[in-house]
């Protein structure tokens, strides 16, 4: 909604209400790995959930944001763990981008870089975007807009990540990068935001 807000030049929400939003979501979805071994997850009103990676593998959920009438866009990621901590976060404004998918596409780029300087390897990577995934698996969209973004992310993969995956779930399964991209929004372009431990309270879990 936030998204769509600005899309039509309405003001979106507060930097303190994405906030809130995070948080509740988070306290409202997370479940605590219990004695009998039940994992953690973040599950939607329509049973659907996030669902935790491997041991020794993180698993990276990415967003981008897209302004069509400014040209302008923004990221977020959340990189988290077998017991659903995050481990490190971002988001960040784009000053300039041509479309949805190239928004979607810096996303990814922002998250392997901070993961590749966090010396993270083993990865899953989550998000909305059926079609970036078709983008990154494929040379298809190489010769478009994004054509650079999208080489560039499978150099990164194929160079310093092992055991990475790239996968598909819906918008409710990828709601804490969705806000992280929707605060990218307020973001000065040249000071993006990367959090590590510790993380602030809207991602952490």
């Amino acid at each position: 909604m936030g998204r769509n807000k600005a899309n039509a030049g309405e003001q979106g929400d507060s930097v303190d209400e994405i906030i809130r939003k995070a948080v509740v979501f988070s306290s409202e979805t997370q479940q605590q790995v219990d004695g009998a071994g039940i994992q953690r997850t973040e599950i939607n009103r329509e049973g659907r959930r996030w669902n935790n990676p491997p041991p020794e593998v993180l698993k990276i959920n990415i967003d981008g944001a897209f302004c069509g009438k400014e040209k302008v866009g923004a990221w977020g990621f959340v990189i988290r763990d077998t017991d659903a901590n995050g481990v490190l976060a971002g988001a960040g404004r784009l000053r300039a981008v041509h479309d949805a998918l190239a928004a979607e596409g810096e996303a990814c780029l922002a998250a392997l870089q901070a993961a590749m300087e966090m010396g993270i390897s083993r990865i899953i990577i989550e998000t909305d975007s059926s079609v970036l995934i078709k983008a990154i698996r494929t040379s298809d969209y190489d010769c478009g807009p994004g054509g650079v973004i999208f080489k560039e992310i499978r150099e990164l993969l194929s160079l310093h990540f092992i055991h990475e995956s790239i996968v598909y779930v819906p918008r409710s399964c990828n709601r804490c990068a969705h806000e992280l991209a929707h605060f990218g929004l307020s973001r000065d372009p040249d000071q993006p935001s990367i959090w590590a431990d510790p993380l602030p309270s809207f991602v952490r879990t």
